[in-house]
């Protein structure tokens, strides 16, 4: 997925930004004191700024690509990323989950596609790993 995001933005000759949203963790006792919350919150934005920075050197992405990592429920977040940075598209990965699931519990790229002030591209997971306008 990171892939497509970065060849449309070469295309379209947008900026890029990664963004990782990591669900919330819960600790008993922990999350219950603040001083317990903010070093967990802060552990959990390391972690995550982390990983965001394995997959962007994967990806072959250089210091240039800005990169953003946000703690909430993942549909929320990235809604409010694009309005942060203005986006004028975005691309979501997409899992795949169907049937019942899917339906109770909606999916983020769908709750993305509905709600961002700009277009959105979902890329499945089949269609991230083919070759894209390279």
């Amino acid at each position: 997925m990171i892939r497509v995001a970065q060849r449309l933005a070469e295309r379209l000759e947008l900026r890029l930004v990664l963004l990782h949203v990591a669900p919330p963790t819960e600790a008993p006792g922990v999350s219950a004191a603040v001083a317990g919350q903010q070093r967990l919150h802060e552990e959990e934005l390391r972690d995550a700024q982390r990983l965001l920075d394995d997959l962007a050197l994967e990806a072959g992405l250089g210091p240039d690509v800005r990169r953003r990592t946000e703690i909430g429920q993942a549909g929320d977040a990235i809604v409010a990323a694009c309005a942060d940075e203005n986006a004028e598209l975005v691309v979501v990965g997409s899992r795949g989950r169907a049937g019942l699931r899917a339906a109770l519990l909606g999916s983020v790229s769908a709750s993305v596609a509905s709600r961002v002030a700009c277009p959105c591209v979902v890329v499945s997971s089949q269609a991230a790993s083919r070759p894209f306008l390279g």
